[in-house]
């Protein structure tokens, strides 16, 4: 909120047409309250609650069907911020202390007089006042917060790999929080900023360091290239995803800019060093490492300081890496195509690598491509890659002797978790869902079955329950448990000879007339019609 509307929401509950009629006539504009509901029962109120989102409801204790302390419950339970108000005409003291446990904190007393709905609204007013101005303040809060972000994610991800943590720390479980998921293959930078040896000033190459650094991001951002990036020790870090049909091409050109503008605007000599394909949290560490080896082994070449973490070491011109358009079309087959499709772009991969089955070639970096590929797909998915491969992971790729076997086991694997996720094709929140449908269809008789019971009983909140059925059902809890109820009732009306008193209870209401009422809104007809019209037929 962080806006004040002109006026706050009321919503008037009495079971007497004159009594609310009274109340809103003495609610002027001058009030700061507006009467943007009126319901003559609890179970109607709380229609006009889902409609109207109001501030404040002012409800009667005693009523029909759902008295008030039943309503102000369920508000408690499921509408924890709307204030609650009794009016009464009737000594009750004895209900007090149930009042103040249910946050009922005022009372009117009929007859009402101007002046006291009036003072009670001004008290009201300033009370709502106040919580407007402490939300105010906690967005203030808020924004300062976000404001220093880039600083916590730096020192998220400098302590991920400072310590021996792993993708369950609380480093990684903050910066998830925040959008950084790192799901997609990327590369890793790392950007050394050379000192100078003649000028000791420190603040003088922090500053430098940051010129590079937000010259960097100018130039990726220009190209369409997504990142991430920190600092770490005496180096800046960029993760780059690789995106786009020449992904190395782009990146080339990128890092050639990045070297030369640093040198001409930022008058700064900055080496990089760029590691493998990686794709994840747990991978990070490692890619960081490949691009500290790589710039620290690395004969930097007078057109550019950059070093990939491929191209180091006597097999340089032997390491076979997936092309960008292999990579995208291997992956769109197996997240999409049918199993002849998949072989079939298999193959047409294959055939392109024939010729260098016999060279002497490192093809690690290809196979660590494939499993890239089959985790993505396996993440995709919501099935454990582990679960349909057998042993250790890492050791059955390490034992694969060339592309042919790697290609098998990786169409292998592919199939495997397709007929994995056959048997996964609910997600956890439908299936606590159907738990929750499950122990609603077998309690519904009971007339005291509430979503603070279901929630019990199936292990969730009921904040997250009634979010599952308004996505999943487009209801509200009462809704779906009334749905159930008189469809449970439309069935012994037409089936059985129970009387309706008899029916009602069985449907799990306690109050045959509230069982009428609620039957004739929904179902447009009483449940006598009803029942005569099945018989008629």
């Amino acid at each position: 909120m962080t806006e004040k509307a002109d006026y706050y929401k009321l919503i008037l509950v009495d079971d007497e047409d004159e009594v609310r009629g009274r109340i809103s006539s003495k609610i002027s504009k001058e009030s700061g309250f507006k009467v943007v509901g009126t319901a003559g029962n609890g179970h109607d109120a709380l229609e006009l609650i889902e409609k109207h989102s109001p501030h404040v409801v002012i409800t009667d204790i005693r009523m029909p069907f759902v008295d008030g302390l039943e309503l102000a419950g369920t508000i408690k339970r499921e509408y924890p911020t709307i204030r609650v108000a009794f009016i009464t005409g009737y000594d009750e003291f004895d209900y007090a202390k149930e009042a103040i446990d249910l946050g009922v904190r005022s009372y009117l007393t009929k007859p009402l007089t101007q002046n006291e709905v009036s003072d009670f609204l001004t008290k009201l007013k300033g009370e709502l006042d106040d919580e407007f101005r402490a939300n105010i303040q906690h967005e203030l809060m808020q924004s300062r917060y976000e404001d220093s972000l880039p600083l916590l994610i730096d020192n998220s991800f400098s302590l991920f790999l400072s310590n021996a943590t792993s993708g369950d720390s609380d480093e990684i479980q903050f910066l998830i929080g925040h959008g950084i998921v790192l799901k997609k293959v990327s590369r890793l930078l790392y950007i050394h900023v050379e000192r100078d040896e003649g000028d000791p000033d420190v603040f003088k190459r922090e500053k430098r360091k940051i010129s590079v650094r937000t010259s960097i991001k100018d130039l990726l951002i220009r190209r369409g290239l997504p990142f991430h990036h920190f600092t770490y020790q005496e180096g800046i870090v960029f993760i780059i995803e690789k995106t786009g049909a020449d992904f190395r091409g782009t990146l080339d050109e990128a890092l050639l800019e990045a070297v030369q503008t640093a040198r001409m605007y930022n008058e700064a000599r900055i080496d990089i060093g760029v590691s493998a394909d990686f794709k994840g949290f747990d991978e990070l560490k490692r890619s960081y490492l490949e691009a500290r080896r790589s710039l620290a082994d690395s004969q930097f070449l007078s057109t550019g300081r950059i070093a990939y973490f491929e191209e180091m070491g006597n097999s340089v011109h032997n390491t076979i890496v997936m092309s960008d358009a292999d990579l995208k079309t291997l992956d769109y087959a197996v997240k999409f195509g049918s199993d002849e499709n998949l072989q079939s772009v298999i193959h047409e991969v294959r055939t392109t690598l024939a010729s260098m089955d016999d060279a002497p070639v490192d093809y690690r970096l290809y196979v660590l491509n494939l499993l890239s590929i089959a985790t993505g797909f396996a993440s995709s998915i919501g099935v454990d890659l582990t679960t349909v491969c057998e042993g250790d992971l890492l050791e059955t790729v390490g034992r694969l002797t060339g592309l042919e076997q790697a290609f098998d086991w990786f169409y292998a694997t592919v199939s495997n978790l397709r007929r994995a996720n056959l048997q996964v094709k609910m997600s956890n929140s439908e299936l606590l869902l159907e738990k929750a449908i499950a122990f609603m269809s077998s309690n519904f008789s009971n007339p005291s079955l509430n979503l603070e019971q279901t929630c019990d009983a199936v292990g969730v909140s009921v904040s997250y329950l009634s979010l599952l059925f308004k996505k999943h059902k487009d209801l509200t809890f009462v809704k779906y448990l009334t749905g159930l109820r008189l469809d449970r009732a439309k069935e012994l009306l037409k089936y059985s000879g129970d009387r309706i008193i008899e029916i009602a209870e069985q449907c799990g209401y306690k109050d045959v007339y509230y069982f009428s009422h609620s039957f004739k809104k929904t179902v447009g007809i009483s449940p006598k019609q009803y029942r005569e019209n099945q018989t008629a037929i």
